[in-house]
């Protein structure tokens, strides 16, 4: 199994270059506004981050300030959209959402999901979201890897084809956001979060801040607290064996099962050898057994359903209570963000380089990148253990319509995990949790403690009933409650 590696840190201390002394966190005047503010790494002429405050509620009515730029680290160069608080941006905690894929934009989350702005129903503009995560947090969207969205490369600079890769790029972004760019940020509790293909990106991403702490205590600091995952793609394997229990029993919260009992005898007479290959996949991570396992798994159990989805009045894999509708992705608002963040006065808001020919919610030369290099297949399994042994709260929530990343089969990772807390978490009953006296969904959770220090690390699963694969455009109200408790209480007891 590929552990994460010990990637190599360029960037120290970083200052604005001149012309741009003045603190964005002091508010820029208005007649500033409009032109971007460079801030150039002192270690590192590859390193640097052009930002601006956008003031136009048109783009986006967030009901707090926003910021809008580019990280560029040599020849990738990063978009990220910044909002603050709307309660206390000088108290409340610092969030980094990462939309999956492998290739999706962040515009999916900011402007379908859980953003203080959505796509309106004609596509032509953006309404409040009254249930946006940004309500009690600062919140980051970003285009990565590089060559997503706004995201582009310089010419004959490769796609990053690893999660380890886009991990790096990410930790120095932050590095430089919250040092040098807002410096009040600087110790500020520090969480990850995103979905689906976020089950990679995360863990990843978390393992990369809290490795580099340890071996640089002199440079930049991410005060990393915690990540909680939506419907995550972590281990694709129990993700096929979850198939069997999402569709042939009501397990999810349906009427009756999906599938008659026919395909479901099929199905779970190919989920043993499928498991195995996996397995062997997982113990050794050579894009050729993986290759075979994975068109095992495909052949013989996922596409049964998936095979018949994708397409408008077909099946539909993020939500198996609905058919698919208008689109591949099976979601009507995902073509509109699309063609929203495409029109001419947004470009001009937003000053994108001429290096950015269209604007894309999705990169199918990412994907094809991260297939190559066998990035999918794998488990994320051991980050996961990594952050729990480092003190790092996991929370990873699930939509219980999902089958793409079905909750049966996160939660069977989830036990199979071997660490000081399985048994707790294993033996331990579903237990409900509610909201202003209604029932969510169900969770568990273990506290334990691992290390050195006197905390004790919380392992949580909690879903939310009648949510797909994208739980905040589902359930909007119980997801901002949910990330409101977690990020509280670190409970849903």
């Amino acid at each position: 199994m590929k552990s994460f590696p010990v990637l190599s840190l360029v960037l120290s201390l970083v200052t604005p270059v001149a012309g741009s002394q003045i603190p964005l966190s002091e508010s820029p005047k208005q007649s500033n506004v409009g032109t971007f503010q460079v801030y150039q790494s002192k270690h590192s002429s590859d390193h640097s981050i052009r930002i601006k405050q956008q003031q136009n509620d048109t783009l986006c009515n967030a009901h707090s300030k926003q910021y809008t730029g580019w990280l560029d680290v040599g020849g990738k160069h990063v978009f990220f959209w910044y909002f603050e608080s709307q309660n206390s941006p000088s108290e409340d905690p610092l969030l980094l959402w990462l939309t999956g894929g492998p290739g999706g934009s962040g515009g999916i989350g900011l402007f379908q999901e859980n953003g203080p702005c959505l796509i309106n129903e004609h596509g032509n503009g953006t309404v409040y979201n009254e249930y946006g995560w940004s309500k009690n947090a600062n919140i980051i969207y970003v285009d990565q890897p590089v060559s997503v969205g706004f995201s582009y490369l310089d010419e004959g600079v490769p796609i990053p084809d690893t999660s380890f890769t886009a991990a790096e790029d990410m930790h120095h972004f932050l590095q430089m956001l919250t040092h040098d760019v807002f410096p009040e940020l600087e110790n500020r509790e520090f969480h990850i979060t995103g979905e689906s293909y976020g089950g990679h990106y995360v863990p990843t991403l978390g393992a990369q801040i809290v490795a580099q702490n340890a071996l640089y205590p002199r440079r930049p600091q991410i005060n990393l607290a915690s990540v909680f995952i939506g419907n995550g793609y972590v281990s694709p394997s129990h993700s096929a064996y979850g198939y069997w229990e999402t569709l042939c029993t009501t397990n999810p919260g349906v009427d009756s099962p999906i599938f008659n009992e026919t395909r479901c005898d099929i199905m779970a007479a190919n989920l043993p050898r499928c498991m195995d290959l996996s397995s062997l996949c997982y113990q050794h991570p050579d894009p050729a057994i993986c290759l075979i396992a994975e068109t095992v798994c495909v052949t013989g159990v996922i596409e049964y359903y998936d095979g018949e989805s994708g397409y408008d009045g077909g099946r539909n894999r993020f939500n198996i209570a609905h058919p698919c509708k208008d689109n591949q992705f099976c979601y009507r608002e995902i073509p509109m963000v699309q063609d929203y963040l495409n029109l001419p006065w947004v470009w001009e808001m937003l000053q994108v380089p001429k290096a950015v020919k269209n604007y894309s919610v999705y990169s199918e030369e990412v994907a094809n990148a991260f297939s190559m290099t066998n990035d999918i297949p794998l488990s994320m399994q051991p980050q996961v253990l990594y952050l729990l042994n480092n003190d790092i709260d996991v929370l990873f929530y699930q939509g219980n319509l999902d089958l793409a990343c079905n909750t049966a089969g996160n939660l069977q990772w989830a036990n199979s995990m071997p660490w000081k807390g399985q048994p707790a978490f294993v033996a331990q009953s579903k237990r409900k949790w509610t909201h202003h006296g209604e029932v969510v969904g169900w969770f568990k959770e273990v506290k334990t403690k691992l290390g050195e220090s006197k905390k004790k690390v919380t392992f949580a699963l909690s879903t939310v009933n009648g949510a797909g694969h994208l739980v905040p455009y589902d359930k909007p109200k119980e997801a901002l409650a949910l990330i409101t408790r977690w990020l509280e209480k670190r409970s849903f007891a």
